[in-house]
């Protein structure tokens, strides 16, 4: 039994409890359990899609062990932090109608709201839906199938205006390796953002995908060798790692002009490209 079996296993009472709940319209296995890419580090993710809001007591009753993340009165969504055969199971609550609203923010008005990002790519990696309405999230499933062209560009405008690559050089020259990576991760999620769009993936928060070789595997639009290349922005002395970098977004502009030419690259690259001359 591997490791996405054995949680699927470890967890399936607790999804047939909350199923069995009163109020409860479905429930969804989510994260690397269902995709099957789980390892001995992975939690457990869960969604509960109620018609009413739950009392704490209820979204608790499931497991054995608990641990409330979210008081009852503030609001759907609710998190709640199980732990089931010594896993670390993490459920999210929402209502139905706040999930509805969100799939029409994000793909109907076209609007990136990161948590809306984040709960589409929940729905198109969940597995395993139970519950008296499970028909609900297989609709929703149905409706993030097709990524939205101006999400896509709503996503890119945004994201793809990396500014400020000056101040590379800046914390190079002040050997400052602490803001220089923090300016790396800056521009990183921005590129990976901007990828993820183009290509029609949700993304979610972009750190939370778990193997750069399987990321660049699904992103078919994108720099040549981009795992190897984004190890070695975080690993490479620092002038080499900046210039790594600037490669890197120079050639996903590339990309955005190959797939979304409505985007204004020219604009994107002014902006990137923008430096600042130090001062005697």
């Amino acid at each position: 039994m591997n490791h996405s079996e054995f949680r699927r296993t470890a967890v399936a009472p607790v999804l047939a409890a909350y199923a069995g709940t009163p109020g409860v319209d479905a429930v969804m296995l989510g994260g690397s359990t269902a995709r099957g890419d789980a390892d001995q580090w992975s939690d457990v993710e869960v969604g509960v899609f109620w018609s009413r809001p739950p009392t704490t007591a209820e979204r608790l009753a499931p497991a054995p062990s608990v641990r409330p993340g979210t008081p009852e009165d503030a609001g759907s969504p609710w998190f709640d932090y199980l732990s089931v055969d010594g896993l670390a199971v993490d459920v999210e609550h929402a209502l139905s109608t706040a999930v509805e609203e969100t799939l029409d923010l994000v793909l109907e008005a076209n609007v990136p709201d990161p948590d809306g990002l984040t709960l589409l790519k929940g729905l198109v990696d969940g597995r395993e839906i139970g519950g008296p309405q499970p028909e609900l999230v297989q609709g929703w499933k149905r409706r993030a199938a097709t990524y939205p062209r101006g999400l896509a560009t709503a996503i890119v405008e945004r994201d793809g205006a990396i500014d400020k690559f000056w101040r590379c050089q800046m914390l190079i020259e002040r050997d400052n390796p602490v803001l220089l990576t923090r300016e790396f991760l800056r521009m990183t999620n921005q590129l990976l953002a901007v990828l993820h769009a183009v290509n029609g993936c949700y993304s979610g928060h972009v750190l939370a995908f778990k193997r750069l070789d399987t990321m660049e595997a699904e992103l078919t639009h994108a720099p040549h060798q981009l795992a190897a290349r984004l190890r070695a922005v975080f690993t490479a002395p620092p002038p080499q790692a900046a210039e790594i970098l600037r490669q890197l977004i120079e050639e996903t502009y590339d990309v955005i002009e190959a797939h979304l030419p409505e985007v204004d690259v020219a604009r994107l690259r002014t902006r990137f490209r923008a430096t600042r001359t130090p001062t005697s």
